[in-house]
């Protein structure tokens, strides 16, 4: 069992001794090779609820209808097989729990093999649902050579953590589970293998709503309530009409005419990290800037998924940005340069920062993309991380709101002569500025009211 302290010991120590590491092209297969019967179990698909999470403010008398939240599965499809793929028994919607899907069992027999099922999460209530957490099997490194397990929707996106079920909407989902087509010799499982899988998804009540961006099929952008003045924590979204995906943000400060505000997300920048079982090597490799949403706000950027002992279920880190490749900010003294002030914490980010390119970039999407011509894009401050509820004393983020502290990234400010602070998992922490595994670029804007 790896705690969270020793996992972040790892991540640390490994990136200190795998930044140089050379990715090795792996032998094509040069004749037939030996299949390997697996026999794969899906044990269940579980939708499940976590009290209703918002607080509801009541005047008079009233009631809430509790049959009003309402996600079920309907339509579970055959399946649909591919190759020599065989299925065992029958899968069925449980019927005492339209939440849960049993009896999915499946045998492949050779690569190429994969077996797809369709279902629809329907939201039979009244009430909006976002995804709270997804708890899923984490394939081992060795087995995502060979297999791949996931759940997507129309478009063929993976269904994630914070996406939004409204009340009466049906959602079709896919279920594919598959024996990789392509493999090397050394990619094939070495023996007969039985593995169990299970996938769950956890909602909660949510204020949020999305709302389409053309006709039927297409993606959803959110959507917000325009206001005279907005309090901190309002959601706000700058849309893109053409993909129907929005850029959003939580504000931060209503500056009268103007306002500042937080991503939502990091943005899809940086590297990815795969670390090996035991979490005591990894590969770095940097993500493509073909890589579709490349640059943008992306829910799996630095997103570690742990479970409730505080293990990793993922062994895939993507999006880890590095501060700096020195302490530019500095003298030879080690003295804080005048142009950043005269004590810490010091406002640092500037063109010497890895993040900065990718700011100004992110910047230019929102000006000429979505035409948000009044916009401007940094990274968040000491002091406003301070205004929010973080604790420098303390070292801790956990007194302000949760999305304050719901993904992991770098501040702007220098905390001394070669560290920055940055938010982790609830922590405020100053951290050497070379960490790149546990840090993401989460930007703020100011924003004209009249541009949103």
């Amino acid at each position: 069992v790896i705690n969270n302290s020793y996992m972040y010991d790892r991540i640390v120590y490994v990136n200190n001794r795998s930044k140089e590491k050379v990715k090795m092209e792996k032998e094509r297969r040069t004749k037939a090779l030996v299949v390997v019967v697996l026999l794969i179990v899906f044990m269940g698909l579980t939708v499940a609820f976590a009290t209703l999470s918002t607080t509801l403010n009541i005047n008079g008398t009233a009631y809430l209808d509790a049959a009003k939240w309402g996600i079920r599965f309907e339509n579970l499809s055959s399946p649909t097989r591919v190759g020599k793929a065989t299925t065992t028994g029958t899968a069925k919607i449980e019927e005492t729990k339209a939440a849960e899907i049993t009896g999915i069992n499946v045998n492949l027999m050779a690569p190429g093999d994969k077996i797809v099922y369709t279902v629809d999460l329907v939201n039979k209530g009244t009430i909006n649902a976002k995804i709270d957490n997804i708890e899923k099997t984490v394939l081992t490194s060795e087995q995502q050579r060979y297999l791949t397990f996931k759940v997507t929707d129309k478009d063929g996106k993976e269904v994630s953590k914070y996406d939004i079920l409204s009340a009466g909407e049906t959602r079709k989902l896919t279920i594919t589970i598959e024996f990789i087509k392509d493999l090397t010799k050394e990619d094939l499982p070495k023996q007969t293998s039985a593995i169990s899988l299970s996938y769950k998804l956890n909602f909660v009540q949510t204020d949020e709503k999305v709302t389409s961006a053309g006709q039927s099929g297409e993606q959803a952008c959110t959507s917000f309530d325009k206001k005279d003045t907005y309090n901190v924590g309002d959601v706000i979204a700058l849309c893109n009409t053409n993909t129907g995906k929005s850029e959003d943000f939580y504000v931060i400060k209503d500056n009268g005419s103007t306002i500042t505000a937080l991503a939502k997300y990091n943005l899809l920048v940086g590297k990815t990290m795969v670390f090996n079982d035991d979490f005591t090597d990894m590969t770095i490799t940097p993500i493509s800037t073909s890589e579709e949403g490349y640059g943008l706000q992306n829910s799996i950027a630095v997103y570690m998924p742990l479970d409730s002992e505080g293990n990793p279920l993922s062994h895939t880190l993507k999006g880890g940005i590095d501060f700096s490749e020195n302490y530019y900010w500095v003298d030879a003294s080690k003295e804080l340069l005048s142009k950043y002030g005269s004590s810490y914490p010091a406002n640092v980010f500037d063109s010497n920062s890895n993040l900065y390119t990718p700011t100004q970039n992110y910047k230019t999407y929102l000006k000429n993309i979505l035409g948000k011509t009044s916009v401007d894009a940094r990274l968040i401050t000491y002091e406003e991380l301070i205004s929010l509820g973080c604790s420098g004393n303390n070292y801790s983020c956990k007194s302000a709101p949760s999305w304050v502290y719901s993904t992991n990234y770098w501040s702007a400010s220098a905390g001394n002569d070669h560290n920055t602070w940055s938010v982790f998992l609830g922590h405020f922490e100053d951290d050497n500025v070379e960490i790149i595994t546990k840090y993401g670029l989460r930007p703020v804007i100011t924003i004209s009211k009249s541009d949103i």
